[in-house]
């Protein structure tokens, strides 16, 4: 059975990178952003294809009947690589869901192009997913998702929001914002750093919807627009004290302070942050005990799995790759201290 659906993934991947290669993003109407994006998968296909594959392969072992009677839900889907590989290896009905129109309209053109027909499209984040979802009558047999939790604002309402789809699924979550690998935490954190006081640069193939300028700055100028009647020390303090926050929350807090002289909000990591204007965590390396907590608190049952690297085109670096590999197929699945990512698969039962 295992080899039965290695070999259907190993088709997949090599169909959709064939299509891939046949593609020009600069020739297609669709946005810079994603034009970088499919650029970047088709220069480095191999690399990509090996994460989505062991991703695919946890997701098909949760199935409880045949790839081709099932649903696969594509969550946070970007340019659609994942929705694309869901296809092609014979998934019934197949759901591409992100919160960006752009990447929406972009994946209607690139999978014309690509001759992959996606059953339906979700634009929306997880309330606008979960009723679209249940309003249609779909019901999901895995719900998938690359690199998506890590951007994610507030992790207790997603997945509070989530069990209220109709239907019994299994939800896999990849990423590579791996707290637990002290190499990745401290690249990581560094990134966070910068958005927080100098802003990340913006580059082509930007996201029009994030902000580019330093957060702190950004939540400077919140709390001044809302509160113009606060002194600049105060503002100063409280833009500090409301970092991970958006808009409406700092609003809250600041409330809060003018009301009773206290800060009634901690944020406990030192470095992890977020576009105070709409959510979006610059990589949140995330508390995997109290991640679990969570979500079994709401009736879910989950594991957290490691990954194997991916080979690069960099000969060189797949020497330590190849070794690391070694390491982390010994030591066995759910050890965390030296792999890329980890998946959360969770079981909604």
């Amino acid at each position: 059975m295992q080899s039965l659906i290695d070999e259907q993934i190993k088709k997949a991947i090599e169909k959709v990178s064939s299509k891939l290669q046949k593609i020009n993003p600069y020739d297609l109407n669709i946005s810079e952003y994603n034009q970088k994006y499919l650029e970047k998968y088709i220069e480095n296909s191999s690399f990509y294809m090996f994460l989505y594959s062991q991703l695919l392969v946890k997701a098909i072992k949760k199935l409880n009947k045949p790839i081709s009677e099932s649903t696969f839900i594509d969550y946070g889907g970007g340019s659609g690589i994942l929705s694309y590989l869901a296809k092609e290896i014979g998934f019934k009905y197949v759901v591409y869901n992100d919160i960006y129109q752009i990447s929406v309209d972009d994946t209607l053109l690139i999978s014309k192009n690509m001759d992959i027909t996606i059953d339906h499209y979700i634009c929306g984040d997880v309330e606008q997913f979960v009723n679209d979802i249940n309003s249609h009558s779909i019901k999901p047999d895995l719900i998938c998702s690359f690199d998506v939790l890590e951007h994610i604002y507030s992790l207790k309402r997603w997945f509070k929001t989530i069990t209220n789809i109709e239907s019994n699924f299994s939800l896999l979550f990849m990423t590579s914002a791996n707290s637990n690998n002290p190499y990745i935490a401290n690249r990581l954190k560094k990134l966070q750093i910068k958005a927080e006081y100098k802003g990340l640069e913006r580059k082509a193939g930007w996201k029009e919807i994030d902000l580019n300028t330093s957060f702190l700055e950004a939540r400077k100028n919140i709390i001044r627009k809302r509160f113009p009647k606060l002194e600049n020390n105060m503002v100063k303090k409280l833009s500090i004290e409301t970092r991970g926050l958006k808009e409406d929350d700092i609003e809250v807090v600041v409330k809060d302070y003018i009301k009773t002289g206290k800060i009634n909000y901690q944020i406990k990591h030192p470095t992890n942050t977020c576009d105070p204007y709409n959510g979006n965590r610059t990589e949140n390396l995330i508390d995997l005990k109290q991640l679990k907590m969570l979500i079994k608190n709401n009736n879910l049952t989950v594991e957290i799995t490691n990954s194997l690297y991916s080979y690069s085109n960099n000969k060189i670096l797949n020497i330590p790759k190849y070794f690391l590999n070694q390491i982390i197929h010994f030591l066995g699945p759910r050890h965390l201290l030296l792999s890329p990512t980890y998946t959360l698969e969770i079981q909604n039962h």
